[in-house]
Formats: structure tokens, sequence, C-alpha cells
């Protein structure tokens, strides 16, 4: 019999720890060709969105989808997972928790392995939902002595820094600006809801590494042409997703 998995289950029972280390294997794994990643899908109607993607572990004998509406801006996720051998439902999960777990040890691999320091200062642009995990799963790879973090709103981005400071017991401020809150950051991490630029290429130090986690939408850009120019390296987390996903991208090479 299949189980089925809320929200308040999934945080019950899986640690960021334990996301870092099955995101770190699968990747390791999906550069071998062992699994397998189906680039996401949108059906968009006048009232919303559905979006599906898909994988296969194949050295763990699993397959699974995820599917996420987005209706008047509310997000429901959720996750099937299929024993590969027998095509059997395993596990049917409510994934908002999931999701943000995931998303935050993405960026904690990207931190682990492009970043050399392990004391590092951190930037955040963005304090909504996904932004608290994302520093969560940073503190775990790497030795966090100093954030600031910045977004649109005031109030959010103090509040987010009172609670983060909390959380992680790390100096946490709000920044006053973007530029502020860039600059002299070691690693910057963008997961704001924008269309345009927040991070200007002349505000990054030599050697930071940033790392671009927002829309998944080609009309958006987090980063301006500069940021990308000025980098030594490039790397995403797929190469099949990136040119419909990653407006920074794609923008740039239609530019030329």
């Amino acid at each position: 019999m299949a189980i089925f998995l809320r929200d308040v289950e999934v945080s019950e029972t899986l640690s960021m720890d334990q996301m870092i280390e099955k995101i770190e294997s699968m990747q390791s794994y999906y550069g071998n060709g062992e699994a397998s990643n189906l680039p996401r899908r949108k059906i968009i109607s006048s009232g919303g969105m559905l979006a599906v993607m898909g994988g296969g572990l194949f050295y763990e004998g699993v397959l699974g989808v995820k599917t996420y509406t987005v209706v008047k801006g509310q997000y429901s996720f959720q996750v099937s997972l299929y024993d590969a051998e027998t095509g059997k439902l395993l596990c049917y999960t409510q994934a908002n928790r999931l999701g943000q777990l995931r998303t935050g040890a993405t960026t904690a691999v990207a931190a682990k392995y492009l970043t050399h320091n392990p004391d590092v200062t951190v930037g955040i642009i963005g304090t909504g939902y996904q932004a608290a995990t994302q520093l969560e799963a940073v503190s775990k790879v790497r030795n966090i002595t100093n954030i600031k973090a910045f977004s649109r709103t005031e109030s959010s981005r103090k509040l987010f820094a009172e609670n983060m400071s909390d959380a992680l017991q790390v100096p946490v401020t709000a920044g006053a600006s973007a530029e502020e809150t860039v600059r002299n950051s070691d690693i910057i991490i963008c997961i704001a809801a924008t269309m345009e630029p927040v991070i200007n290429g002349e505000w990054l130090a030599d050697g930071s590494t940033l790392i671009a986690a927002g829309p998944t939408t080609w009309r958006a850009k987090e980063v301006d042409s500069l940021t990308l120019t000025r980098s030594e390296k490039i790397v995403v987390d797929s190469i099949d997703q990136a040119p419909n996903e990653s407006g920074d991208l794609s923008n740039a090479v239609d530019q030329g």
C-alpha cells in the first residue's frame, strides 16, 4: 500500500543534512548517466498554470513525477514515487516542504564545490518562501561568519534577519540595498521573484560565487550581462532545461 505524506510529516522525518547527502549523491549519478531528468513542462490557462516534471534514480530503482499548480499566486506541490520494476505507486506526498529542502540542498552542493574558503560571508537577495532554507543549507557546508539580506520591503527583510539570526546563531543584518548586500560577500544567493536583473556585475568581488536560484522562465533575468561576461565559470544543474528556464543565459545567448 502506498504511503501518503503531508508537509508536516516531511518536516518531521527529513532533515536538511539528509537532503544535502541525497542531492550530492544524485548529482554524481546523474553526471554518470545513472539518473534521468525530465525537464519541466507547463500548461498555462486563463486561471492558472500546471507544471509537470519527472526523474528516475536507476541506481535506487525508483521513478518520480512532480506536479504543481499556481492559481491566484498560490502554489500547491505534489510528488508521486513509483517502483521502477513493478510500476507500483510507493508514495504520494505533499511537496511544499520537500521543495524548500531540495532547492536549499542544491544550493549547498553548489557552494560546497564552487567555493574554496571554509569561512564565508553571504549576501542573499530575496527573503521569501525559499530564502530561509537557502541559508540553512549553506550553513551545513560552510562556516558562515556574517549574512546580509535584502528584499524590496524593509519590514520583511528586517524580520527575516531577526529570524535567521536566531535560527542559525549567525549575525544577520538587513541590507539597505541590493548593492550593499552583494558587495564584499563571498557567496551571493539570488532567490528573488523578479523579471528584471537585481544583480549588477560591477558589485561582485573577484573570486565570489553567485547562485541564481530564482525564477524558472526564460522571460525572467536575475543578473545583468556583465555578471555573465565576468564569470570565470558558469554551472547549470541541467543543460537540457537551462535554455528554457534560465532567462539570464538564454537572453545573453540571443544577444550574442
